[in-house]
Order: C-alpha cells, then sequence, then structure tokens
C-alpha cells in the first residue's frame, strides 16, 4: 500500500508537469491568434483561467483488486489513505505551478480505453480479475434496490461524503436501473437519491428504434410507430 501511493506520487508529478505545459502552450497559441479556429471565430475574447484535472479512474479496482484488500473498514480505510495522497500531491503542485489542480472521481469516455490498453499490455485475463465489466470503476454505482433501503445515515452513504469531502473536486455518484424500471419506482428512486446524496446520476438502458428513433420501456422486437425490426 505505501508502495502504491509512493508510485501514485511519482506518476502525477511529470503528469501534470506536462498538462501544465500543455496548458500554458495553447494558452499563448489563443493569445497570439494562432488557433484558426478561435480566430476565425470567436469576436468577444473573455481572459478565463481553466483548471487541471486528475481523475481517479479504477480506484476501487486498484484498490480491491491489485493490493487485494477487502472492501470493509480497513479496505476503505486505505482509499482514502490513496485520495489524500493523490490530493496532497495536487495541492503541492499547484502552488509550484501557479495553476489549480483539481483532483475528482468522475465519469469518463476513456475508461474502456484504459482496460484496452492494459489488456494488451498486461494479458485480458489479468484485467479480467480486477474488473468485473468492460470498464474500470468511475466514481461510486448503487443499484436500484441498494438505494431503495439506504437512508442518510446509512455507512455506504456516510463512506460517500467522507470520498467527497477528501477530494477537492467531485464524485460521481450513479443510481443504475434495469431495463424496463416502471416510471413510478424511478420517480420514487430519484426522490430517494434526491434525499440522501448531493448529486446522482440516474442510468437506464432503454431501447429505441434505429429507423425512426422512438423510445418506449415496452419496446419490444417491431417498433410500433414504423413497424421496423430494427431495435437497438
Amino acid at each position: 500500500e505505501t508502495y502504491f501511493r509512493a508510485r501514485l506520487a511519482l506518476l502525477m508529478k511529470p503528469a501534470l508537469d506536462s498538462m501544465a505545459l500543455r496548458k500554458k502552450s495553447i494558452s499563448n497559441l489563443i493569445r497570439l491568434g494562432v488557433n484558426p479556429i478561435l480566430a476565425a471565430n470567436t469576436q468577444y475574447m473573455q481572459r478565463s483561467t481553466v483548471s487541471l484535472v486528475i481523475n481517479l479512474v479504477g480506484l476501487q479496482n486498484a484498490v480491491y483488486g491489485i493490493l487485494g484488500f477487502k472492501n470493509d473498514k480497513a479496505g476503505q480505510e486505505i482509499l482514502h489513505k490513496v485520495i489524500e495522497t493523490a490530493v496532497d500531491i495536487a495541492s503541492k503542485k499547484s502552488k509550484d505551478l501557479g495553476v489549480n489542480i483539481i483532483v475528482t472521481m468522475t465519469e469518463t469516455d476513456g475508461s474502456e480505453r484504459f482496460t484496452t490498453l492494459d489488456g494488451e499490455k498486461y494479458g485480458k485475463s489479468s484485467v479480467q480479475q480486477i474488473t468485473d465489466n468492460e470498464t474500470y470503476s468511475q466514481g461510486i454505482v448503487f443499484d436500484i434496490d441498494t438505494l431503495s433501503a439506504l437512508t442518510g445515515k446509512s455507512a455506504e452513504i456516510t463512506e460517500c461524503n467522507k470520498i467527497s469531502k477528501t477530494l477537492n473536486g467531485s464524485l460521481f455518484i450513479q443510481i443504475a436501473m434495469q431495463k424496463g424500471t416502471q416510471a413510478d419506482k424511478i420517480k420514487k428512486i430519484i426522490e430517494k437519491g434526491a434525499s440522501i446524496t448531493s448529486s446522482f446520476k440516474p442510468v437506464m438502458q432503454v431501447s429505441t428504434c434505429g429507423n425512426c428513433g422512438f423510445k418506449d420501456e415496452k419496446l419490444g422486437d417491431k417498433c410500433p410507430a414504423c413497424k421496423s425490426t430494427y431495435i437497438i
């Protein structure tokens, strides 16, 4: 665990240096009007700043998979230590570079790419040992049945609040709903989520007609609007 956090610190420092240099280069191009897209289309220029973002994708996979800790109190303490290390390094580099740096656990489109790259480097079997699907963990996920039984004082919600306070960026909370969940149940779980969490994203697969775009929770093998069988 100590080696893992030290390794994280060693990887973050040059990465942040590179990100800051790239940010400065892009800012200079914009300031000089060299960027062709902005130079041609921007009418009103405003001075603003952009933060550098470190997103801890796959943190649970690393702690509970690679390091071998269980998802219990001891494992969660290790997870918090890793987050604290990342935030500490980000804070120190922020002062050195003069750039605001935030550490988050949020959603990203690159998670599947990470598993593909790791599969090519370490083997697909190694990746499958630490993840049950084709992506790494992104924030915290609750299924609809689990969230229904929780309260604001439940251990799971307390853990979310603790992680959120440790991070200096955002924490992504996802509520996974089964395909075909009824509208009244969706409404109840959204109301429940809003009462015990600060923010969340409800996610449910909805069948869509690939021909006309019709969407419905009861959409079967054939679209009732255009009679197409191309359902995705």
